[in-house]
Order: structure tokens, then C-alpha cells, then sequence
């Protein structure tokens, strides 16, 4: 009799620990990429914060007199030392600013950043008040920005600048 007792305490406790699994997500169909440890990469662009860095609020617009922050997020890349470049390049195809930098990885994420801020022509300042666009027209529309870690590409994200 206290086999049986202890055999259905035993079932009980199975599948109460099966029904809170499953309600806080932890059978799902994809493992997280903590659990896998697979590598993610994730970029999205924004303005910056006070401090000046990136902010969380991802931005696909911006106006062409903004300080456009490229933020890249890496997951689970192997403890070592590594360089990153971030390539913006205008709408006409034209490499416009390069920035790269040696970073080392210690944590199961780290972040980095580049920023990009357009000047005007020369000249063009005197009548921005009339056409807010004024020395800047070449630098509207689809912008791409390239991130490379080792000099192998990661991945290519587009942003659109607008005045």
C-alpha cells in the first residue's frame, strides 16, 4: 500500500513539473540561444541617449541632420579578441565612412557601435533656414551599413535618411 501511495506522489510531481514547464516556456520549439549556444547577431539603428550611446528605441527614419547610431549586438561568440568595421555606404553606392576598432569578448553578449552625422557643403548653411535639405541632398534616401568582425561580413542593414 505504501508503494502505491509513493508511486502516485511520484506520477503527481511528474506531471506538475511537466505543466510548469510547458507554462513558463520552457518547451518551446526553438531553443533559446543561450541554450543552444549559438552565435546571434543583431543591428538596428537609433538615436543616441544623453550619455551619447545608442539607444533601445530602433529607428528605420532619419533626418539627415541626426546622429544615426549603428547598434550590433553579438550572443555566444567564443572569449577572444576581435576587430569589427562598420562600412555606411550612401545611396549612390559610394563607401561614405568606415570606423573599425579591436574589441575582445568576455561576456555571453557584448555590444558596439558606430555613428555616422552628416556635414553640408560648404556654403550650403547660409539658406538651411530656407530648405532644411541644403547641402545635404546627396545624402537622401537608402543608406546600407556593412558590419564585418574579423573581416568576414556579418551581416548588411538598410537605413533610409530623410530631410
Amino acid at each position: 500500500m505504501l508503494k502505491s501511495s509513493t508511486l502516485k506522489l511520484e506520477k503527481a510531481i511528474i506531471k506538475t513539473m511537466a505543466f510548469l514547464f510547458f507554462f513558463n516556456g520552457q518547451l518551446s520549439a526553438e531553443p533559446s540561444t543561450e541554450e543552444t549556444g549559438k552565435q546571434a547577431i543583431d543591428l538596428y539603428f537609433a538615436l543616441g541617449d544623453k550619455h551619447g550611446f545608442p539607444s533601445a528605441d530602433r529607428k528605420t527614419n532619419f533626418n539627415c541632420t541626426d546622429k544615426i547610431y549603428a547598434a550590433l549586438s553579438l550572443a555566444n561568440f567564443e572569449k577572444k579578441r576581435y576587430t569589427v568595421s562598420f562600412t555606411w555606404v550612401d545611396p549612390n553606392g559610394e563607401e561614405r565612412e568606415r570606423t573599425e576598432y579591436p574589441f575582445t569578448v568576455t561576456e555571453s553578449t557584448t555590444k558596439l557601435w558606430s555613428w555616422l552625422s552628416l556635414s553640408r557643403a560648404r556654403g550650403a548653411g547660409m539658406i538651411q533656414w530656407i530648405n532644411p535639405a541644403a547641402g545635404l541632398e546627396e545624402f537622401i534616401g537608402p543608406w546600407q551599413v556593412e558590419i564585418r568582425v574579423n573581416n568576414k561580413k556579418l551581416v548588411t542593414e538598410k537605413v533610409e535618411i530623410t530631410c
